[in-house]
């Protein structure tokens, strides 16, 4: 069975692609500066907390929360360094990285509830499930983003304005393409 994967022209329906993925990249880094804040002072306390990393629970340290946001900011920040200077292999380390982190972190819930059982909690299993969407979502973006700088180049069209100074041409009567054939001819 063969099945498309989506290919967006517009981030969340109103924003140009390239600008959405910036503006998830900055959201990114700075929901992860968060985390390394929030776990960092729990470290200081010495608290035993359980790491939420993208929707998944799991008991280990805070120290390897830290790590793991750490690491997520430097992709991130590759990523953002990649759409603004439209660079196409920062933007593919970034893809494969999110490529490896989605398997990862569905392999870590699964495991999480095969071993702790927490098919109940409904607040655990909205918030993996809405990290998992974000993450997806920012998966297909990047892979639109890619697809569009390989398809174009790099030159920026302004498609209005070849309509106004005339350099598209409508064919036919200028509200239905050529394809159609009128009704009277047939």
């Amino acid at each position: 069975m063969f099945c498309e994967i989506p290919q967006f022209a517009r981030c969340c329906f109103c924003m140009p692609l390239r600008r959405g993925v910036l503006a998830f990249g900055y959201l990114n880094i700075m929901f992860s500066v968060l985390m390394i804040g929030l776990y960092s002072y729990a470290v200081h306390l010495d608290a035993g907390v359980v790491l939420v990393y993208h929707g998944v629970s799991a008991n280990v340290e805070a120290k390897l929360g830290i790590a793991l946001y750490c690491v997520d900011i430097i992709f991130n920040i590759v990523m953002v360094y990649g759409a603004h200077k439209i660079i196409v292999s920062y933007l593919k380390i970034f893809y494969y990285y999110t490529i490896s982190t989605t398997v990862a972190l569905v392999i870590l819930e699964l495991v999480s509830l095969i071993n702790y059982g927490y098919l109940d909690d409904f607040e655990l299993m909205s918030l993996f499930f809405t990290g998992l969407c974000l993450h997806v979502y920012l998966l297909f973006l990047v892979r639109s983003l890619l697809l569009k700088i390989n398809n174009s180049g790099r030159a920026y069209e302004n498609q209005l304005h070849q309509f106004v100074d005339g350099e598209f041409k409508i064919e036919g009567n200028g509200i239905y393409p050529s394809t159609v054939v009128p009704i009277e001819s047939v």
